[in-house]
């Protein structure tokens, strides 16, 4: 009996070791080598992921590990001013657009299979949407 409690006690231990790991594989930032939960391509709706991003305003998202490109805009995240939130992560970026530079901030949280950038809820599209409109 007493090596079945030791035994019990054991199995508990190695499992309680097991729930920090499982905790951070849901890290909404990524762990590190793996890509954040936010790259990706974006759109407001699964419908919008093929529509025409030269004839709907903000139809396409692409963000990468580094930045984020859509229409005529690029902005370059400032990776090192990145900061955690409780749901998601929080980075500046430096942006270009049609000659202009200036500075914004993404806010990026996980929302139940879909992602949220500054207060807007996106569907992730497949790779393969992504287009620019100018092919």
């Amino acid at each position: 009996m007493e090596f079945l409690m030791r035994v019990l006690v054991l199995v508990l231990v190695l499992a309680a070791g097991l729930i920090p790991s499982a905790a951070l594989a849901k890290m909404p930032t990524g762990t590190p080598g793996e890509a954040p939960f936010y790259v990706g391509i974006w759109s407001p709706s699964a419908k919008s992921c093929k529509a025409n991003p030269l004839e709907v305003e903000g139809a396409l998202v692409r963000i990468e590990q580094s930045r984020i490109i859509w229409n005529e805009t690029t902005c370059t995240f400032r990776l090192s001013a990145s900061r955690s939130t409780g749901t998601g992560t929080t980075i500046p970026a430096t942006c270009e657009s049609e000659g202009r530079t200036s500075r914004e901030t993404y806010k990026f949280d996980a929302v139940g299979g879909r992602m949220r950038m500054n207060g807007h809820v996106m569907a992730r599209c497949k790779d393969s949407d992504w287009r620019t409109g100018y092919e």
